[in-house]
């Protein structure tokens, strides 16, 4: 999945002569803090509520203003990864995407992001949910999907969590069966350490598909 499947057809841009008023009028409609401000085809910043809001007077074109650009925007190619990394660091609500050409191609807001997360965690899939701890040093994917796999079933997704205070990984994985005992049982003979287990059958798989779409629309307010 990359960026420029995730493009939204709704998000406004913004252009330097449109006032503050403008724009914050945009965000409030649209429920953002940012919006992109371009010229042309050429991609100019990224504007916030925050930037506005201490520049002080909103009859301002926001040309005025200093509109960052630098980390505020990801390449059409990039893979959603690359995408959630750029809304986490830099607390975006909206991410520009440009070609490798540098021109403007749209943006994603973070529901789009979101709407897309239950595909990468095979969400709507039946199946156990395990959570791994084991030290870093002896941590290799290969050999956790040995062992899910050993035990006839399929790794369906897979995310590893690392803390850099500790020598543990914390490994999440999405499993195709709900008879998960066997798997444990193999991974406690290896050693590795069961901090936790979930069984997505239909009722759990249901209340987590509830869960998400209450945080959908929470964010959508």
């Amino acid at each position: 999945m990359i960026a420029s499947s995730l493009l939204s057809n709704v998000v406004p841009v913004l252009k330097k002569d449109d006032t503050c008023a403008q724009a914050l009028g945009w965000m409030d409609l649209f429920r953002v803090s940012h919006l992109p401000v371009i010229e042309g085809e050429t991609y100019i910043g990224l504007l916030s509520d925050e930037i506005m809001y201490a520049h002080g007077s909103i009859n301002d074109p926001i040309g005025k203003l200093d509109i960052p650009r630098e980390a505020t925007y990801v390449y059409e190619d990039m893979h959603v990864y690359d995408v959630i990394e750029v809304v986490s660091s830099q607390l975006l609500s909206v991410v520009p995407v440009l070609n490798r050409k540098n021109v403007y191609q749209g943006a994603i807001l973070l529901t789009d992001i979101l709407h897309n997360i239950d595909k990468l965690l095979c969400v709507d899939d039946p199946g156990g949910i395990i959570v791994l701890e084991v030290n870093k040093i002896d941590y290799s994917l290969a050999e956790v999907a040995q062992i899910v796999e050993y035990n006839e079933a399929k790794v369906l997704s897979c995310y590893v969590t690392c803390n850099p205070d500790s020598n543990k990984v914390e490994i999440t994985l999405k499993v195709n069966v709900a008879r998960i005992e066997p798997i444990l049982d193999t991974f406690i003979r290896y050693r590795y350490v069961i901090k936790n287990t979930f069984v997505s059958g239909e009722d759990f798989n249901e209340e987590l598909k509830d869960r998400y779409g209450q945080l959908l629309r929470y964010l959508e307010m």
